[in-house]
């Protein structure tokens, strides 16, 4: 009975993972599979007639194929990130609580860049970092290094 009594004070229990940390993470698959979208959409289109823009002149622009796979290769790098950034966070890494932090710092100051349609993004970032920094968010990220 001593033993037992021993080895259940020894035990560590790890915290339980917050509910801002589930939002997080289904943000963070949402934001891989639509990242993942983009950008074998961004590839596909190079196959057929390449898409065009109009600048506030009203000249149209053909965009490179180059420019649609780079894009489309940089999207598809971001989503594998962003799925690997949902499987860190589910098990509490402290490198995915710094990453996600940097990246909606980054979401934030690029958001303001694409004003008026920046302000979802900088929204989102924002709450995402809120969340993150919680006390019982910080709490979950601190279990592992």
């Amino acid at each position: 009975m001593g033993a037992e009594t021993k080895e259940n004070m020894s035990t560590t229990t790890s915290p339980s993972r917050p509910f801002g940390v589930l939002i997080v993470t289904a943000l963070l698959v949402i934001a891989a599979v639509y990242n993942l979208w983009i950008g074998f959409l961004a590839i596909f289109s190079s196959f057929g007639e390449n898409p065009t823009w109009d600048d506030i002149y009203g000249i149209a622009h053909t965009i490179p194929t180059f420019q649609l796979w780079m894009f489309g290769l940089l999207s598809i790098f971001l989503g594998l990130i962003y799925f690997w950034l949902t499987k860190m966070t589910m098990m509490g890494s402290a490198t995915a609580h710094t990453i996600i932090s940097m990246f909606m710092v980054i979401n934030i100051v690029f958001g303001f860049f694409r004003l008026p349609y920046g302000w979802a993004s900088i929204v989102i970032s924002l709450l995402v970092l809120l969340m993150v920094n919680t006390k019982s968010a910080v709490n979950w990220f601190k279990q592992t290094a």
